[in-house]
């Protein structure tokens, strides 16, 4: 099993698989509930996603493309009582997102427990096309020390370099080209108060106090892997699939970061 952190610089990840549609979902929905209350998620609740169907025909009026109309995707919850971690599904995806993340055997095994659920529930999944994995980390620097003590020099950006200069923010990105797939790391260093990248927000969950009152000096590493092809359903397949990308993820961050951010996160506390 994983070695876990004690103070682990994660404060939010989520895996997804996109599955073929669901159009009676809303049939599914009770069971799925009661089984997901069974397991520990007994909060739940339903909400809307706005979304745009950008395969159908792109109108034109007087030579102007018209946006095409959005269309309102119905979500349900499945959270813990502590609303820590817990499930979304939509009609065509099922992902387990978590602000209170131990190792990653466990993320899998409630990620696994969740879609057996659901595909048990529906009478089995015909197909997935997307599988995805994502974290996002805080490098907060100690009293005394900088960015430069937590980040690899590469990530840094011109701030070490014009050091007399106050920058806003420096961002870096980079993809990396793996089978069927890809991982994109992106890091953001900043002065203020800990974020969300704008696609993502982990809305209903609570993020922990030492990451919600955060404000100040710090960088986040937001590392996103997927592996996009379409292939039969298979929940060992999901299951390795998620170990792939899990091992890409971590040897990205592990060259994101510092020996001396390695000891901090793994020093017990005092």
């Amino acid at each position: 099993m994983g070695r876990k952190m004690n103070n682990a610089p994660v404060y939010f990840t989520i895996g997804q698989v996109q599955h073929n549609p669901l159009l009676s979902l809303d049939s599914y929905v009770p069971i799925i509930q009661e089984n997901m209350r069974k397991s520990g998620y007994p909060d739940f609740s339903k909400g809307l996603q706005l979304g745009f169907n950008l395969t159908a025909n792109v109108a034109q009026e007087g030579g102007v493309q018209v946006q095409p109309p959005a269309v309102h995707l119905e979500r349900y919850f499945f959270l813990n009582a502590d609303k820590t971690g817990g499930f979304a599904l939509l009609t065509n995806s099922f992902s387990f997102q978590t602000t209170d993340y131990g190792t990653f055997e466990q993320f899998l095994g409630e990620f696994q427990r969740g879609l057996e659920i659901v595909q048990q529930a529906v009478g089995g999944l015909s197909f997935v096309e997307r599988i995805g994995l994502r974290y996002l980390d805080a490098l907060v620097p100690f009293e005394g020390e900088t960015l430069r003590d937590y980040l690899a020099t590469e990530l840094l950006g011109l701030s070490t370099r014009m050091p007399q200069h106050i920058f806003a923010y420096s961002f870096t990105e980079a993809s990396l080209v793996i089978t069927d797939g890809q991982v994109i790391s992106r890091t953001i260093s900043q002065n203020g108060p800990l974020g969300f990248p704008p696609d993502l927000h982990p809305q209903p969950l609570k993020v922990a106090d030492r990451f919600r009152k955060l404000s100040g000096e710090h960088a986040i590493i937001d590392t996103d892997g997927s592996i996009s092809t379409r292939k039969p359903f298979d929940l060992n397949d999901v299951k390795r699939s998620l170990e792939i990308l899990h091992d890409y993820i971590d040897k990205t961050f592990a060259a994101s970061a510092t020996d001396h951010a390695r000891s901090v996160w793994y020093k017990k506390d005092e």
